[in-house]
């Protein structure tokens, strides 16, 4: 927030110089062949504001006294104008504020023009064509003094509209940057919401079997304690490919199977290519913890879960099914007050917040049991690598 703040300041902001003369970095022949180059860009520049003046007098037919007048005027700001933006870029840049600016440059109006003035009537003078030159007519002089002020005026507004240009991108930037730090905390937040409720069930679980079956529960402490390993390697990643989200789905349905056994039976059906595929990490486990808890721990039977992952498009679709109980009569998923459910939804909104990015849905299965589709756009591990390059 404090660059943001400089930013917006304008003491951070880059200047519209910088669009001519570059970094001071390099080599010294680096420097001189950016000045060179700078000096072209400001003649160019110049040249075609001469050219654009002196073509409505060519139209009542060509004068070439008056034609290298306007051009020998324009160029004459050219080499004025590394003075103007060397003075605005050390004198003004460094505190903006808008009175400033206004008092600052009229100050200045006045030696420039005058500056103008006599530069422009010493390359004309040895032209006696030119009758209309400063220096020969006091009357031509306060022309030309005024002409030029308004240029200086003209030129300073439109550098200052450079400079608040660069400001609002610069901002535009930092905002960009802020936002994204605030979804990667958002999404951390929530992740957190997750592990606690994840870890007392699962702790639940294990005290339950201490005394029944003291073996059992040394098992499901070690799949627990790889869990948690495997989980932790992925903790500063937003997304993980969907063959590391199914390792990680693997221990915690390896912890299901020591409490369950036979009971409880896990399907996985997965198009190799989706391997790839780049998901949220840890956000298969809720649901499929949701659908043991709710779904198939109440049944002596138990049932089966069934997670599936299709390449469709330019999407990935995934499924989580199980035969269970199914869902109560009045739920919807936009009141349901389940942690591991709200918390996906979140999730799923601030990693795809772009129209039509995913979709998430718990529906009733036909039979029995329930269904959570999510669909999220397709994007490999690849593919990230190449954006971030480009």
């Amino acid at each position: 927030m404090n660059q943001a703040h400089k930013l917006a300041s304008g003491s951070d902001a880059p200047h519209p110089a910088g669009l001519l003369y570059g970094p001071e970095r390099g080599s010294r022949r680096d420097i001189w062949r950016r000045k060179l180059i700078a000096a072209l860009r400001i003649f160019l520049l110049w040249t075609a504001v001469g050219a654009f003046v002196a073509v409505p007098d060519m139209l009542d037919g060509f004068k070439w006294s008056e034609t290298i007048g306007k051009f020998v005027e324009s160029w004459s700001w050219a080499l004025l104008t590394p003075a103007i933006l060397f003075v605005d870029r050390r004198l003004i840049s460094a505190d903006y504020s808008v009175p400033r600016i206004v008092a600052t440059h009229l100050a200045l109006s006045v030696p420039f023009s005058v500056a103008h003035s006599y530069l422009a009537g010493l390359i004309l003078y040895p032209i006696p064509s030119v009758w209309w030159n400063p220096l020969r007519s006091t009357e031509f002089a306060i022309y030309f003094y005024l002409s030029g002020w308004g240029t200086y005026c003209g030129v300073v507004g439109i550098l200052q509209a450079l400079k608040f240009y660069n400001r609002y991108l610069s901002s535009q930037v930092e905002l960009a940057r802020v936002e994204k730090r605030y979804v990667e905390s958002h999404l951390n937040a929530l992740r957190l919401q997750l592990e606690p409720h994840f870890l007392f069930n699962t702790l639940n679980a294990i005290s339950s079997e201490l005394d029944a079956n003291p073996e059992l529960a040394r098992e499901m402490i070690e799949d627990l304690g790889t869990l948690l390993r495997q989980s932790l390697d992925c903790q500063g990643s937003k997304e993980i490919t969907l063959a590391q989200e199914l390792g990680l789905l693997d221990r915690y349905f390896a912890i299901q199977k020591l409490r369950f056994g036979d009971r409880i039976h896990v399907q996985v059906e997965v198009e190799p290519a989706t391997l790839s595929a780049m998901v949220p990490s840890m956000f298969l486990q809720p649901l499929v913890e949701n659908a043991i808890r709710h779904g198939l721990e109440g049944r002596l039977s138990g049932g089966s879960i069934l997670v599936s992952a299709e390449h469709v498009d330019d999407q990935l679709h995934i499924k989580v099914v199980d035969d269970g109980v199914g869902l109560p009569p009045q739920w919807k998923i936009e009141t349901s007050a389940g942690l591991g459910i709200s918390v996906t939804r979140e999730r799923l909104e601030a990693l795809y917040a772009e129209p039509e990015g995913h979709e998430f849905t718990v529906e009733r299965r036909k039979g029995a049991g329930t269904e959570v589709t999510i669909r999220i756009p397709l994007h490999s591990i690849g593919s990230e690598a190449r954006d971030i390059a480009a």
